[in-house]
Order: structure tokens, then sequence, then C-alpha cells
């Protein structure tokens, strides 16, 4: 039983994802995801106390060119004071990283009650070829045209030299995720498959190996999750999740610096800390229901699987070509379509969590006629849901290589 000052998330919210915004902001996308979490969880704006936002901008600020401004205006335009405010740095600062560190803050009784919000639409994409956020003007990236794709095809290459991964499962693990997508009625890729391995293969090369849909959306769109005491989450209108632990590695510059294989001074990248997240919550790799990988790349997803240690180093191909990563294997992954497939607003960490809160839940919605009151038919042609999961893993990460943050969380 979770003691009282434990941390539950008791409400989750998306708004719709869509690749044309019609003009809204990040503000705004962030207040309506902000609204629907605070209904969800049965909660009102003044009931919160923290709140850790990333927003794509502010209009308005004091000051456009202040993070800091930006920040300080929430309690102001709120009209709430915020005694525990802070902001992530990236992309993957928004949703494992920022539950653990909203856990920290309920449990030492700085705050009973946390928002997490995020809100991103895209800025003009100068090259119209990709979006802005790949672009890196470091002075040791820039000149090299090394955008993101190309990191995480370096990275791909490498993987394939090393361990004989194969083209055939990249395109695997993104069929996967992909045709979850395409019978979640939230998801930006809604009805566009079902996919095969060939129409993976087949379709437009962004950075050799890695084609289009191996690659993750562009979209627009926010989300939002509310955490608190399991003391508080109780009388509360949904049940409660709770998080049993989790951890945070960063290893070096992402996307600013070419990508590692190894660190700077030698030696492998550290795994400690994966373990010691794991020791935290108290559970194993066999004990995960679900598993939500941030999955920007086909070749991310199969490390993160490496990384993590639901498989072997090397192992992640094979893996993802047999039926364990499908919804009723052993780690049903990505279950919503993840960034590939549901929604990569340049921020979708927070994403990762919210679906593995609704797995554990059984909100899941998919084309079962009977989902909104929870009955699943599990036939896989129309259903998305994971037989009744008990404990979910959702991953936040940056890096090509070596590092990035995940949260482990639980249902009653």
């Amino acid at each position: 039983m979770p003691g009282p000052r434990d941390a539950a998330i008791v409400g989750v919210h998306t708004t719709h994802q869509t690749r044309d915004s019609g003009g809204r902001t990040g503000l705004s996308y962030g207040l309506e995801a902000l609204r629907g979490a605070l209904d969800d969880a049965g909660l009102e704006l003044k009931d919160v106390q923290g709140l850790f936002a990333q927003l794509s901008g502010w209009p308005n600020a004091p000051s456009e060119g202040s993070g800091y401004y930006a920040m300080a205006n929430w309690p102001y335009q709120l009209g709430i004071p915020i005694n525990w405010l802070t902001g992530a740095v990236n992309a993957a600062g928004t949703g494992a990283a920022a539950i653990l560190d909203a856990t920290a803050a309920i449990r030492m009784g700085s705050v009973d009650t946390v928002a997490i919000v995020l809100g991103a639409a895209r800025p003009a994409q100068p090259t119209g070829k990709t979006a802005p956020w790949t672009w890196n003007a470091h002075e040791f990236t820039q000149w090299t045209g090394s955008i993101t794709p190309a990191q995480f095809a370096l990275v791909a290459r490498r993987h394939m030299h090393q361990y004989g991964t194969t083209p055939e499962q990249l395109a695997a693990i993104s069929v996967t995720i992909r045709n979850h997508a395409s019978i979640n009625p939230a998801a930006v890729m809604f009805q566009r498959g079902p996919y095969t391995v060939d129409d993976v293969l087949s379709s437009r090369m962004i950075a050799e190996p890695l084609t289009v849909l191996m690659c993750a959306l562009v979209n627009d769109g926010g989300g939002a999750l509310i955490m608190t005491t399991a003391e508080r989450a109780r009388s509360l209108r949904k049940p409660p999740v709770y998080v049993l632990g989790g951890a945070d590695q960063l290893s070096y510059p992402a996307y600013a610096e070419a990508p590692l294989l190894k660190r700077h001074v030698g030696g492998d990248f550290s795994r400690e800390w994966v373990a010691r997240g794991f020791a935290q919550a108290g559970v194993g790799h066999d004990d995960i229901d679900v598993v939500e990988l941030y999955d920007g790349f086909a070749i991310w997803a199969l490390m993160q699987l490496e990384l993590f240690g639901f498989c072997g180093e090397g192992e992640g191909g094979p893996l993802a070509q047999g039926n364990d990563l499908e919804l009723d294997g052993r780690f049903p992954v990505c279950t919503d379509g993840g960034c590939q497939a549901f929604s990569h607003n340049g921020t979708p960490s927070l994403f990762r969590p919210i679906e593995a809160v609704r797995q554990l839940r059984g909100e899941v919605m998919d084309l079962c006629p009977g989902w909104a009151t929870g009955d699943h038919t599990y036939d896989r042609s129309i259903c998305r849901k994971v037989r009744d999961p008990k404990i979910a893993f959702a991953a936040g990460m940056g890096p090509p290589t070596g590092g990035g943050n995940f949260c482990i969380l639980a249902r009653d």
C-alpha cells in the first residue's frame, strides 16, 4: 500500500493532435490540456500548487526572448500562486523527468498537487523540408548538415555493422508501432494502415537507412498530467496510478555534437542508472506489462529496448521481428502509435506516460464499439488495449545514444 505522501497520477488529457493548428499557439494547446486534465481528476485550478510547463511560445509575454518571463507569467495569467515552478530545458525533460521531479517535490512536502503541461505549434519551416527543431546551429553540426535524422542514421549504420541489424528489423518495429496508431482515433496517423515491412522499406528515403515511415511525425498539439499525494488521490474521480520509481541520465549535449557510441573519454556509457531505477521501483523487467518508448526513429526504439534491459545488446532487431512487441506479446510497445504515428509536437515526452496511464486505467480509445465504457473485444484488427496491465514503463529520450529517462507506474 502506498504511503500517504507517495505520488499518484490522477488526471491526464491530450488535445487534438494535428498537422494544421489553424494558427493556434503552444499556450492555447497547453491551457486546453490543463483544463482537461484537471477535469479528468475532478480538481480545480485553485488546487494546483506546483507547475512544470513546456510551451513552444507565450504570446505577449513581457519578454519573448527570456524563458524566465514566460515561466513567471503562469501565476499571473492563471490567477493562482505557484509554490513550485520549473520547466523543461529540452523535449526529453517534459515526461518521465518531470514526473520524477514532481514526485520528489510531493514526497518532501513542498506541494501536494502538481500540473505538468505541454503545448506546441510548429513555427515556420525555413527549409520547407524538415522541422526547424531538427536543425542545430552549433558550429560543429550546422555546416555539415547534421540534422537529427542524419545523426540517427549514423547510429543505425553502426548498429547494423556491429550486430547485423537489418533494414527489415528496423521496419518491423515501425510496422508494430504504426499499426497501433491506425486503430487509434486520437492518432494523427489514424486509419493510415495497416502497414507491412515492405511498405516501410519502400517509403521515401530520409537518411539512409531510415525511410520516412521509420521517422517521427511533425505536428501540433498539447497534453497535461496531474499528480498529487496518494492520500488525496484515493478520494478523487479516477483510480490513481502510482509512481514506483525511475531514473534519469544525460551523457552529452544531444544533437549539438555528433552521436557518440562511446564516452568521449573512452569506455561504454553507464547503464547503472537503469538498474537503479528498476531497483527503486522494486520491479523487474518481466513485471512490466506495457512499454512506452520514445520512438523518434526506428533505430532509437530498438536501441532503447537494449539500453533499458528488455533484451541483450544487439538483440533489439530480432526482438522486433517476433511477436513480443505486439499487444498480446511480452512487452507491448508504443500502444498509441508513439512519436512515429500518434504525435510528435516537438516536445512529446509527456505523451508516453499519459498513454501508460490510460492503459493502466483501461481508458483506451480504439475501434471497439464499447471502448468508452471499458468493453474491449481484443480483436487486434480493431482493439489496442493491453489485457489487464498492472505495471507500465514510460521513457523520455533525447540523444541518439547514451542517456535519457524513464518512470515506472502501477495501478492498485
